[in-house]
């Protein structure tokens, strides 16, 4: 009698049942009791479809709505037995507008962290678990945080095309809970003092002196500044128009994204630096490299890091073993830090920067806003409140403080 009725349970909890009593929605009880979703449609052909939609409610209805969808658009909708590694093959084939090298690390990412994982398994029947199981596979691996979520953007973009043929109801990545995620942290930024600066700029190389120095004040990526030419630097109007920088092939190409290309403030004392910098310089025509190797090519970016940077680094006496180490980016950081200690609020910071929002901006150096805010207002506060005692005693004060042969 338990056998029977244990039967009868398991029939029970494995019968579609309509699905909130919409048509074309159905869900069943699966083994460890949650629901699976199935939606059932005419495909191109008129034959009656079954698919599962891994999700919930709402996920299975906005699959139907997308059959449909498609259907009233004129577009062919059947099953496809399609594997993953067959719909990335397409996705990177189509992907023409990606620059060289970037289309390079996406196939690269592809073929040897994802592929072999789930390769072989119908595009249709990828799962968010499916996904986690590349993230567990690749932490076993000893793949660094950073690393795995590179790995997901190729990963989640193929599936993404997927979905937008139909080939898939959705994106399963996206359901993904928040903890799969892995999170490489935030590398602590270090942003150099006023005597630091200093103490940099005197200990660089004279030929990578101009260099640091256009990075610490204009806040340009290293490859912005490499790209730089002279048409580009307004030394009477006290600009640097961002236009182009030097990719890792040594060629010059407009900046990944529209911000990017912005026009930089240029003071007084940097034009004079970079004017004396270009006289002193083989190659000045406006279509010359403002920073040129001796050929007028492209400054390697290792060469800048390790010889230009580095060495300054350590015999300013800044490799400091308890502070993160300096690195170029680090002098970017340093320009925010400027702006922002002046006052400039966070749209200006944001469009010298080049951050396609100011939300950007915000996250990154939030704790730099928040002190200059409160350094302000405490100084207005304390003002408020105790200026009078000083004025009114500050002659008093000087008196008493001055040398006796002063008095």
């Amino acid at each position: 009698m338990q056998a029977q009725a244990s039967g009868r349970a398991t029939k029970s909890r494995m019968r579609r049942v309509r699905g909130s009593g919409r048509r074309g929605i159905y869900y069943r009880f699966g083994a460890d009791g949650k629901r699976r979703y199935e939606i059932t449609y005419r495909d191109s052909d008129g034959r009656q479809r079954w698919k599962t939609v891994y999700g919930r409610l709402k996920d299975a209805d906005q699959a139907l709505e997308d059959i449909h969808s498609r259907r009233r658009r004129g577009e062919r909708v059947a099953p496809t037995r399609a594997t993953f590694a067959e719909v990335a093959d397409i996705w990177l084939a189509a992907q023409t507008q990606l620059r060289p090298r970037t289309r390079a690390s996406y196939e690269s990412l592809l073929r040897v962290h994802v592929v072999p994982r789930i390769g072989r398994l119908r595009i249709a029947e990828i799962t968010e678990d499916d996904v986690a199981f590349v993230i567990a596979e690749m932490q076993k691996g000893g793949s660094k945080a950073w690393t795995i979520r590179t790995a997901l953007t190729p990963l989640g973009r193929v599936l993404s095309y997927a979905a937008r043929r139909g080939l898939t109801a959705s994106n399963p990545i996206r359901r993904l809970e928040r903890g799969e995620r892995p999170s490489p942290g935030r590398r602590e930024m270090r942003i150099l003092q006023r005597e630091e600066i200093y103490a940099l700029l005197d200990a660089a190389d004279a030929r990578y002196r101009s260099l640091l120095a256009t990075g610490v004040f204009t806040g340009l990526r290293l490859g912005e500044l490499l790209g730089l030419a002279w048409q580009d630097v307004d030394l009477k109007g006290g600009a640097i128009h961002v236009r182009k920088q030097l990719d890792r092939d040594g060629e010059r190409v407009a900046p990944k994204t529209p911000q990017a290309m912005r026009d930089v403030v240029l003071m007084p004392a940097l034009a004079r630096l970079l004017r004396e910098h270009r006289l002193a310089s083989p190659h000045s025509r406006p279509g010359d490299l403002v920073f040129a190797s001796a050929l007028g090519t492209g400054l390697d970016r290792r060469n800048v890091s390790r010889r230009g940077l580095e060495r300054a680094v350590e015999r300013a006496g800044l490799a400091d073993p308890s502070r993160p180490t300096l690195r170029f980016h680090d002098l970017r950081h340093t320009f925010a830090s400027l702006l922002i200690a002046q006052g400039a609020n966070v749209v200006f910071v944001a469009r010298q920067l080049g951050h396609a929002s100011p939300d950007i901006t915000l996250r990154v150096y939030a704790h730099l806003f928040d002190s200059a805010e409160h350094a302000e207002r405490a100084s207005a506060m304390l003002e408020a409140a105790f200026g009078d005692v000083v004025n009114a005693r500050r002659k008093t004060y000087a008196v008493t403080y001055a040398a006796p042969e002063a008095r």
